[in-house]
């Protein structure tokens, strides 16, 4: 048996002339307001008023950002901000600790105080940048911990990044 398979499922149809029904509504519903106030304002301001009502509904109904109508994108931006937010930060292991992992890390003169305002992360990361041998065993520790993670890279510039590393593995 044959079936046929509709081919442009995610295209509107077109009702009147090229423009879809949504299209037709946006421009004729901004052409009645024009119409309406043609007889309420003086002309000069309604001329001033319809090259605005014009424009915003000949943007609503024709432009696409990402193929995706400007409306759609309004009404996406409205909801998101409109609705409440939450932000939830799930740790990648959360059976480890993030301070005693820092704690081990630190020297003994370190407080978690200063790893956190990063007066010791900057030098530190200064250092492993620099290749300074200062510090010795703490900076290879940590070195071998973010090269786990990141790749430092040099870019067509000669300025210098750091990247974070993806392996993938079967």
């Amino acid at each position: 048996m044959q079936f046929q398979v509709p081919q442009f499922i995610d295209t509107e149809d077109k009702i009147v002339g090229p423009l879809t029904l949504k299209q037709f509504m946006f421009l004729g519903m901004a052409a009645g307001a024009c119409f309406l106030l043609f007889f309420l304002l003086k002309t000069w301001l309604w001329f001033i008023v319809t090259i605005f009502i014009g424009g915003g509904a000949s943007v609503l109904a024709l432009v696409k950002v990402n193929g995706k109508p400007i409306s759609s994108m309004l009404i996406s931006a409205m909801g998101f901000y409109w609705k409440p937010q939450t932000f939830v930060w799930q740790p990648e292991n959360p059976e480890i600790k993030k301070e005693d992992e820092l704690n081990q890390m630190a020297k003994p003169g370190f407080s978690i105080e200063n790893i956190v305002m990063g007066l010791a992360l900057k030098n530190t990361w200064r250092k492993l940048q620099t290749g300074s041998k200062q510090g010795g065993v703490e900076i290879k520790q940590f070195s071998d911990k973010v090269k786990e993670k990141y790749q430092i890279f040099e870019k067509i510039t000669g300025e210098r990044g750091a990247a974070k590393r993806i392996d993938y593995r079967y």
